[in-house]
């Protein structure tokens, strides 16, 4: 048994080495996921393992998929011959994934679509090398569901966002870290939304709040962007020429695009060469398309009690902000495109209120696109109001 035991190890670490596939722990893993009943545990063992095929989970019950910890347990899908994700749950309720690492999945690493009830905590997706569009899109990546907690993770490399959530609603996001990616952390047409004590660092954009019009939630809200520490995202946008987040200027700290009922507050941003926080109205930012049961207008917009500082680093507004005639000393920490809807003429868009700044530059500008930029105000006195505060969000089961 000791000489059995022996091969066996040498063996593996053969095929660790070589990043060989290991079929027979799939078969084991993806076995354990279909046999899987209310209440069970499916145990990650400890170890870097190749897998060539999806996981996936599906019309389950309280079930927890559990590694040994970030790093220990390692699902490694560079080979992966099929499936777009790395690990996929659907139409499941109180699911919990938990304590491992997902890396280089041939599409989104790890997807959740229609569950009720899904905890995403101490685990790690990374794409590594050099930084291009033929990375996955998605790192953590729940769509269309309900309660979602996000807590203790990290998120590297994906070429659209790190942490989404999209077109789903009750959502709790905080004590993670996301770097290297396009988006940090992206919110996509997700409705009563709190995203806390999380570190944004080296991304294209921090922290993306965004209603786009090609989905079948046509807008979010409600969402509170709050005690975030969102530093250096000025890594180049790599993501696909027609993704929704390629308009997305490299720089950006916290930026929202036509959604409604925002908070931001207490947030330090720093040392993002763009812009510390923009508000856009979804045509500067998106991809040109008809409007149906859609706002492109961004409103009720609250941001205060934030620290903003910057270096003297090259802005990099491209596409339709790349006109904009700031002047190096004049470039402004917060910028706000004002384009006002027609149909909520009166309605208080923007709200600031008790920010500050450690350097130099402006806190504010209207770039006043409308009018191709032409007569950009820096005034914020217009703006200095409150709005109803925000509720706070319980994602149902902390």
């Amino acid at each position: 048994m000791k000489s059995l035991f022996f091969i066996i190890i040498v063996l593996g670490n053969f095929m660790f080495k070589r990043g060989y596939a290991q079929p027979h722990l799939y078969k084991q893993l993806q076995t354990q996921l279909i046999l899987a009943e209310e209440g069970d545990t499916v145990h990650l063992p400890k170890g870097i393992f190749f897998l060539e095929k999806s996981l996936s989970l599906e019309s389950k019950k309280n079930v927890t998929i559990r590694g040994a910890g970030m790093g220990k347990t390692v699902l490694n899908f560079k080979n992966q011959k099929s499936g777009a994700e790395g690990i996929k749950i659907a139409n499941s309720r109180h699911i919990v994934m938990e304590g491992f690492t997902v890396k280089e999945a041939k599409g989104d690493a790890i997807k959740a679509i229609n569950v009720v009830g899904v905890t995403f905590r101490n685990v790690e997706t990374e794409w590594g090398g050099t930084h291009d569009n033929s990375y996955g899109a998605y790192g953590l990546y729940p769509v269309m569901c309900q309660q979602v907690l996000i807590e203790y993770c990290q998120a590297r490399g994906a070429c659209d966002a790190g942490i989404y959530v999209g077109q789903s609603h009750d959502i709790v996001i905080r004590y993670c870290e996301v770097e290297k990616n396009v988006t940090g952390i992206n919110l996509e047409n997700s409705t009563r939304v709190d995203v806390y004590n999380n570190l944004a660092m080296n991304n294209t954009c921090g922290i993306l709040v965004m209603d786009v019009p090609t989905v079948v939630v046509p807008n979010g809200g409600q969402v509170r962007v709050f005690e975030n520490q969102v530093v250096r995202n000025n890594l180049p946008n790599f993501a696909p020429a027609m993704a929704m987040v390629a308009g997305v200027p490299s720089g950006s700290g916290i930026v929202v695009v036509a959604t409604s009922q925002v908070e931001i507050f207490a947030n330090k941003i720093a040392n993002n060469k763009t812009l510390g926080t923009g508000v856009f109205h979804y045509d500067l930012i998106g991809i040109e398309t008809t409007y149906e049961k859609y706002n492109p207008y961004p409103g009720e917009v609250a941001i205060y009690n934030n620290v903003y500082s910057r270096s003297r680093l090259s802005p990099a507004f491209h596409r339709k902000l790349k006109d904009i005639p700031f002047k190096p000393n004049r470039i402004p920490h917060i910028v706000y495109d004002g384009v006002i809807d027609p149909a909520q003429k009166g309605q208080q868009v923007l709200c600031l209120r008790n920010n500050k700044t450690l350097d130099k530059f402006p806190l504010f500008a209207n770039i006043n696109a409308a009018s191709g930029f032409k007569r950009i105000r820096y005034q914020a006195k217009k703006y200095d109001c409150s709005l109803p505060r925000l509720k706070k969000v319980w994602a149902g089961f902390e």
